[in-house]
Formats: structure tokens, C-alpha cells, sequence
């Protein structure tokens, strides 16, 4: 009989520890998400234009001076803005790490 009751006392005991961690930690912030909110602090979001300040390659795609690409996806590894999803012209995405992004375009919009 002793034995029944540690076994309630401890699965009350999980029960109340992962109740209390759902409390403390946000719906997906516990797994390593690779896509991040809408919003980001440096100015780049989702919608917004960016312009080729130069010539410059992404992927199999060369993107001409002056041209503007849309930013469709923002990538975080490890809490870090890594790279953006940028939509080409033709519709193509392609992904565009953040060195790149503040290299060689500008921000038209958000």
C-alpha cells in the first residue's frame, strides 16, 4: 500500500512540475526554432523591401543594382537573425545570410 502512494505522491509531483514549467516557458520557445516572429529589432521584417545597393549573388540567381527583393521568412539559429527568405522578381525564394543582407542591400520599407 506504501508503495501505491509514491507512486501518486510522484506522478502529482511530474503532474505539478510540468504545469508549472508550461507556465514559465512559451509555447515553442523550448524547442530550437529556426523561424522567427514577424518582428525582428534591427528593422527587418516579413513584408519588408529590401534594394540591391550592388550586383549580387543569391543562390542560383544574380540580383541586379537597384532591383528590390521582399523579405518572406526571417531564419534564427541560437537566438541570432542568421539569414532572411528573400521572393525574387520571378518568384523564386531564396536564402540570403544576414552579412549579405546588411553588405549589400538597404531597407526600402517594412
Amino acid at each position: 500500500m506504501l508503495t501505491c502512494s509514491r507512486r501518486s505522491t510522484t506522478g502529482g509531483l511530474i503532474v505539478a512540475v510540468v504545469a508549472a514549467l508550461a507556465v514559465v516557458v512559451p509555447a515553442g520557445a523550448a524547442g530550437a526554432s529556426e523561424e522567427t516572429p514577424a518582428k525582428v529589432a534591427n528593422g527587418i521584417a516579413v513584408g519588408a523591401r529590401l534594394e540591391a545597393l550592388a550586383d549580387v549573388k543569391v543562390a542560383r540567381a544574380e540580383v541586379a543594382r537597384g532591383s528590390r527583393v521582399s523579405v518572406a521568412r526571417l531564419i534564427e539559429r541560437q537566438g541570432q537573425l542568421t539569414a532572411v527568405d528573400v521572393e525574387l522578381a520571378d518568384g523564386h525564394v531564396a536564402r540570403v545570410a544576414m552579412a549579405t543582407v546588411r553588405t549589400s542591400f538597404r531597407v526600402l520599407s517594412e
